[in-house]
């Protein structure tokens, strides 16, 4: 048993995409028409099980007022993909930092979910 989808809401679909696929690298899985103009959209990272289907946000479904989406995505290094992610004009809402629970950070996608990233603790730098 695995998650196979968790719904992500979004203003705009194509927006969305655009940055899932540009800005993280994603791949677009489906993209199909449901009737009435709605899409079944999926999105996942390279070679995972667990894709996003993103859903139109409608007036029935308000936006969080903080605006964290739940999501945490494992990274191997925090520091090095918010490098890699920034270059790509992603938008960090808390720079990487070091926790005794690991990497830390959280970004912003275009449609204003904040996600975020976690890594392994760091082995302490010697000082020898």
């Amino acid at each position: 048993m695995y998650i196979s989808v968790v719904t992500l809401h979004v203003d705009d679909l194509d927006r969305a995409i655009d940055f899932y696929t540009s800005k993280l690298g994603w791949e677009k899985t489906m993209d199909a028409p449901m009737g009435d103009g709605y899409r079944w959209v999926t999105l996942a990272p390279s070679s995972t099980q667990t894709a996003f289907t993103l859903m139109k946000r409608d007036a029935e479904t308000p936006r969080r007022a903080d605006r964290m989406s739940g999501v945490i995505m494992e990274v191997d290094d925090v520091y090095q993909t918010c490098d890699e992610l920034s270059r790509r004009g992603v938008q960090f809402t808390e720079p990487p930092r070091t926790e005794p629970w690991g990497g830390w950070a959280m970004f912003e996608d275009s449609e204003g979910n904040v996600h975020g990233l976690h890594s392994p603790a760091r082995a302490p730098v010697s000082s020898n």
